[in-house]
C-alpha cells in the first residue's frame, strides 16, 4: 500500500471516530434528562429550564398571613421573603441542574420524618408556575403543584452555595426550618 493511501485512510479513521463521538455525545446529550421529564413531565422540565421569572421564597415555621403561605406535604408554611433572581448571574447553570437526571437519587425512599422546607424556588412563564421547596437536612424537594417528592442528593449543596455566594440566602436561612 502507498504510503499516500494510508495517509488518507488515517484521516478518514480519525473523521470517522470523531463522527461516532459526537453522534454519541448527541444520543447522551438528549437522554440525561429522560426520568426528569417522567418525573415532572414535559411541561414543567421546559420551565423549570427557561422560564423568565425565577423567584426564591425564604421559608418558615412561624404563621402568617394566608396570602404569604405555601400549601406543603407536611401542611402549610409561611413564606418569610421572596426575591426575583431572574437577572442573576450563574442562573443558565442553576437551571441545568434540576433537568439533569443524575441531580436526583431515583432509588432512595423518602424519609419517614420529614423535615421542615427552608426555601423554595418559583419558576413563571406565561403558561404557568412551577415551584420546587427544598428541605436540605434530608435532601427532599417537594414539586408543590403535583405534591411529589424527590431525594435530591449532593447537588442541593451546590445549589445552596450558589443562593449564598449569589448573597441570595444565608446559612441561617437553610438551617433555621
Amino acid at each position: 500500500m502507498k504510503q499516500n493511501t494510508q495517509g488518507k485512510l488515517v484521516i478518514i479513521g480519525i473523521f470517522g471516530v470523531a463522527i461516532l463521538m459526537s453522534v454519541y455525545a448527541w444520543w447522551h446529550n438528549i437522554h440525561t434528562g429522560d426520568q426528569v421529564i417522567q418525573f415532572f413531565g414535559i411541561e414543567t422540565a421546559t420551565r423549570l429550564r427557561h422560564a423568565n421569572k425565577i423567584e426564591l421564597l425564604i421559608l418558615n415555621d412561624e404563621p402568617a398571613s394566608s396570602e404569604n403561605m405555601l400549601k406543603t406535604s407536611m401542611g402549610r408554611v409561611s413564606v418569610k421573603s421572596v426575591q426575583d433572581m431572574s437577572s442573576t448571574r450563574g442562573l443558565v447553570h442553576m437551571r441545568h441542574i434540576f433537568i439533569q437526571d443524575h441531580t436526583y437519587e431515583w432509588e432512595k425512599g423518602i424519609p419517614e420524618m420529614l423535615s421542615g422546607w427552608s426555601f423554595a424556588l418559583r419558576f413563571s412563564d406565561s403558561s404557568g408556575q412551577t415551584t420546587l421547596a427544598f428541605a436540605p437536612s434530608t435532601y427532599l424537594v417537594e414539586h408543590l403543584e403535583t405534591g411529589k417528592l424527590i431525594v435530591m442528593g449532593e447537588l442541593l449543596d451546590n445549589l445552596i452555595r450558589y443562593l449564598a455566594e449569589s448573597k441570595l440566602i444565608s446559612l441561617e436561612d437553610v438551617t433555621s426550618s
